[in-house]
Parts: structure tokens; C-alpha cells; sequence
């Protein structure tokens, strides 16, 4: 067992060396505890799609082929997979692009096995219950969330 002291030198060791604040520091230490759920789902986001649909896709996971765009009939490619859900951190979705024109679609995905952060219950100002809130796993990027990474109070 870790006293507080130690604890806190380990998180002004992190600060000092990466220029966290106190707060992102301990969180990032904290999710290191999850490091293979964490390079897990930096692996299912970043991935780059295949030139062409004859080949398979990088994803790794269930992936529709694509449909037909209504406009100009070209097929749809897998370009990304993003978190799909702002407290569900299971829910990914996938984004496909028509190949011929600007058209694009999304489909929410469920991956269980690889969740892009955890919940926690925080309290919420003068509320007796806490409040459930998804905390993103270091280098997971969420189109509707901001990164701790970017919120610098200096």
C-alpha cells in the first residue's frame, strides 16, 4: 500500500516531467492501471483505411461492406472508428465515406471487449447523488468530448 506522500511525489514526478497539471497527472497514473484497454482502444481508433475495397479492412472488427451512395451510385468506404456515446464507453461508431462524391454515413458499433474509457461517478456541485461521467483513456480522441490533454489553465 502507497502512503499520500508517496503518492503525491509520484503524481509531482509525472507533472514535472510531462507539464500535466496535478489533476491530469493523477488521472493519466491512475488509467495506467488499464495500460491494455488503453492501447487497445488506441488501436481500434487509429488505423488507416485500405486503398481499395478489394482489400480487407485494418479494423480488426465487425465491419459492414460498404452500401451504394443514393447520389452518384459509388460505394461507400470504412475511413474511421470514433467513440460513439458520451457515457456508454462501449459504443464506437463507424464512419463511411462514398468514394465518388461527399456523402458519408455512421453506424454505431458495440465492442465490448474494447471500451475507449471508463466511468466513474462524480459529484455534481450541491447534489446529494453523484452523476455518472466517461473519462477517455490517454491518447483516445472523442469527436464530442474535449481532451484533458487540452485543457491548460496557464
Amino acid at each position: 500500500m502507497t502512503t499520500n506522500r508517496a503518492r503525491k511525489d509520484v503524481i509531482r514526478d509525472r507533472m514535472t516531467a510531462t507539464g500535466e497539471t496535478y489533476n491530469v497527472a493523477a488521472r493519466n497514473i491512475l488509467a495506467m492501471r488499464h495500460t491494455s484497454q488503453t492501447a487497445e482502444a488506441c488501436r481500434v481508433q487509429r488505423w488507416q483505411p485500405p486503398v481499395r475495397l478489394d482489400l480487407p479492412c485494418p479494423c480488426g472488427s465487425t465491419c459492414e461492406p460498404g452500401e451504394k451512395c443514393g447520389r452518384c451510385h459509388a460505394l461507400h468506404k470504412h475511413v474511421a472508428r470514433n467513440p460513439g456515446s458520451l457515457v456508454d464507453v462501449e459504443v464506437w461508431e463507424d464512419r463511411y465515406e462514398c468514394m465518388g462524391c461527399s456523402a458519408s454515413y455512421v453506424v454505431p458499433v458495440l465492442l465490448p471487449d474494447s471500451p475507449w474509457g471508463v466511468v466513474e461517478m462524480v459529484p455534481q456541485g450541491g447534489v446529494a447523488e453523484p452523476v455518472a461521467k466517461a473519462r477517455l483513456y490517454p491518447g483516445v480522441l472523442h469527436p464530442r468530448m474535449a481532451s484533458e490533454v487540452n485543457h491548460d489553465p496557464s
